[in-house]
């Protein structure tokens, strides 16, 4: 029965769009994205189902957001997306946008109906990704996994939605601050031992090396204790105790959640407090270009900079990243 429903909702959508649409044509946007999917576009996309939260980000970076018609269902769900983008868009705040799926899964039959000609996730099979471009919607696949894919992705995206200039504009301004920030990591002589924990009370559940958020540490000039070249390890207090952090930075949870183990009181983070958060979450999110905002941050504690300082330093990227009136809007939030 739902194939059935899959397969008239196809035809159905066959039958409403016009001979242009799908009468073969060169296409003047040609790409691969960063999971070898090849993308082709006769025009920059009007109608967009995007399925991946750092996308939709990218989006409103680009103000493109207009051409938004479907987002992910934990937009609505999560807090820590929904008051925010609620914030700058009243599709959001009366939740009007469809949610057709989430970074996980894809409701093939709701993206129909919406009739987008570009559809982005993070997650969807070859089945999927064929029929849809049967029907003439190109499907782009993100993975925003390390700096250069963020960079990578969102210009791919000004391509597609011919935001071509803002694109690059937001690049080169990341690129110059990348730079800077660089090189004043370099010039310090003695880099704190640093060690990250994920939210929701996950304080053993840490970044290795090959991570967004390790590259948010080396930017900001200390050292990721946690040498694992994967992505989210796990360990357990023994290790953390050996790795023995001067400073500890946490997503979005409470410094109480190491305080509480007594068996970790000898750390010297936590002897010295130094247990720093990166929150609200948003404004940290290290698969966007907001990783370098989480490097400010975290380059502040360490450093000894006043809180005020690397904030406003903050506020300022923010302002650049989404333009003038939504950056303002979102820093009432810091």
């Amino acid at each position: 029965m739902k194939q059935l429903l899959i397969l008239l909702a196809m035809l159905g959508y066959l039958s409403a769009c016009t001979n242009s649409h799908h009468t073969p044509a060169a296409a003047a946007i040609t790409l691969t994205d960063v999971q070898g999917n090849k993308v082709s576009l006769a025009k920059p996309a009007e109608k967009i189902v995007c399925l991946f939260d750092p996308m939709v980000d990218a989006m409103y970076m680009l103000q493109m957001q207009h051409k938004l018609v479907g987002i992910p269902a934990e937009t609505y769900t999560d807090k820590e997306l929904f008051t925010p983008y609620s914030l700058i868009d009243e599709r959001i705040k009366n939740k009007r946008l469809a949610t057709p799926g989430t970074n996980e899964t894809a409701n093939l039959e709701s993206i129909i109906a919406l009739k987008p000609d570009l559809v982005i996730a993070q997650h969807m099979n070859a089945g999927t990704i064929e029929g849809l471009q049967a029907m003439g919607i190109a499907v782009y696949l993100a993975s925003s996994e390390k700096y250069e894919q963020v960079l990578q992705e969102l210009e791919d995206l000004g391509k597609l939605t011919g935001a071509v200039d803002r694109a690059s504009e937001l690049v080169a301004y990341t690129q110059s601050q990348f730079d800077t920030m660089q090189s004043a990591a370099a010039a310090i002589t003695a880099k704190k031992k640093t060690y990250f924990t994920w939210a929701n009370g996950r304080i053993f559940a840490t970044t290795g090396r090959n991570s967004m958020m390790n590259d948010c540490l080396e930017i900001a000039g200390v050292i990721n204790v946690c040498t694992a070249p994967v992505d989210q390890p796990n360990i357990n207090a023994e290790t953390l105790i050996g790795w023995n952090p001067d400073m500890i930075v946490m997503w979005n949870d409470p410094a109480e959640l190491f305080y509480a183990k007594k068996e970790l009181a000898g750390i010297t983070a936590i002897k010295n407090k130094a247990i720093h958060h990166l929150m609200p979450m948003f404004f940290y999110n290290p698969h966007t270009l907001k990783s370098l905002t989480a490097a400010v941050r975290i380059n502040g504690w360490a450093t000894g900079r006043s809180d005020a300082a690397s904030l406003e330093a903050v506020k300022k990227m923010i302002i650049t990243y989404y333009g003038t009136t939504i950056g303002n809007q979102l820093i009432t939030l810091l």
